[in-house]
């Protein structure tokens, strides 16, 4: 295709969205968006970048995560308003939504019996906390048993990187003995492992990035062979912005993670909307509808 005409307009939004990243990523990214362009282009048979064309593309080139980047380009009222929208509980309609995901059936040729649960957010009743104990209430109504724990309470220190669990298999699985030497063997022990964390810097809260980076101890020659047996799992993943699919990615990537660890995701339950006034304790509980599909993952965590 001959080099792409962009209208000043467009070339405009592109500049400025481009203008959020640092110099290290801009020009792999503007690269990105004129791929993403000409793809419409072609796509629509078009010969010129407008404004819209360019907006299109970003959002198909990037997560969803920079909807608000691109909402303020193309219609920065609306963002104004939605904004001022969650300064204030909205009682009739919440802009708060829990979502079971539709995932494909994860089956064990052995029962659900323990399912190990660890809540990262750092909030005890937080909204993940909820959502997660809305899931755990249905494991249970399905007869597993559950051991809850949250990762606050526990001594967990960052992976130093000191590669003694590639030298030879340890007893205690990790250099570092601390609390995560008991979180190990329960972790091995489980038949189902559940996890909840929130998003606060487009990933996963540090508390859920520090458990990912120990579990690289039971990735080692010496402790691997231990992991032989799948677990089923399940992830509570929420966000403050009022899109349901905001931080998809997120949660994709802590269950590719888990995978390596030998834990399946069978169920994904993520919440939004979680800004200004819903980020209060509990909020999650005003859309019944989700915290009842939460509590049916749970039961199919067992039974599905």
């Amino acid at each position: 295709m001959a080099a792409i005409k962009w209208s000043d307009e467009a070339q405009s939004v592109c500049d400025t969205f481009l203008a959020v990243f640092p110099g290290a990523g801009k020009a792999a990214n503007r690269i990105k968006i004129a791929d993403a362009v000409e793809y419409q282009l072609l796509k629509k048979n078009l010969d010129e970048a407008t404004k819209a064309i360019v907006l299109e593309a970003i959002g198909n080139a990037f997560p969803q995560s920079f909807a608000p980047i691109t909402m303020r380009l193309r219609d920065p009222k609306a963002l104004m308003k939605l904004a001022a929208s969650q300064k204030k509980v909205n009682l009739k309609n919440p802009l708060i939504r829990v979502r079971r995901w539709d995932m494909p059936r994860v089956r064990l040729d052995r029962p659900i019996k323990k399912v190990l649960a660890l809540m990262a957010s750092p909030r005890k009743g937080g909204n993940t906390d909820c959502i997660m104990d809305g899931m755990l209430d249905g494991v249970r109504q399905e007869g597993g048993s559950v051991e809850k724990f949250y990762f606050s309470d526990l001594a967990i220190a960052a992976c130093n990187g000191c590669l003694a669990c590639e030298a030879k298999e340890l007893e205690h699985y990790c250099a570092i003995q601390d609390d995560m030497t008991d979180l190990y063997g329960k972790f091995l022990e489980c038949d189902g492992f559940v996890m909840g964390f929130p998003v606060y810097t487009a990933r996963e809260c540090s508390q859920a990035a520090v458990f990912f980076d120990r579990l690289k101890a039971l990735g080692t020659k010496g402790q691997y062979n231990k992991l032989g047996r799948i677990r089923k799992g399940g992830l509570v993943v929420t966000w403050g912005w009022p899109s349901d699919d905001s931080y998809n990615h997120v949660a994709e990537n802590a269950a590719f993670i888990l995978k390596m660890f030998g834990v399946e995701i069978a169920e994904v339950v993520t919440g939004c909307g979680f800004w200004e006034a819903y980020y209060k304790k509990g909020t999650a509980k005003m859309d019944k509808k989700g915290m009842a599909a939460a509590k049916q993952a749970g039961r199919a965590l067992v039974t599905g």
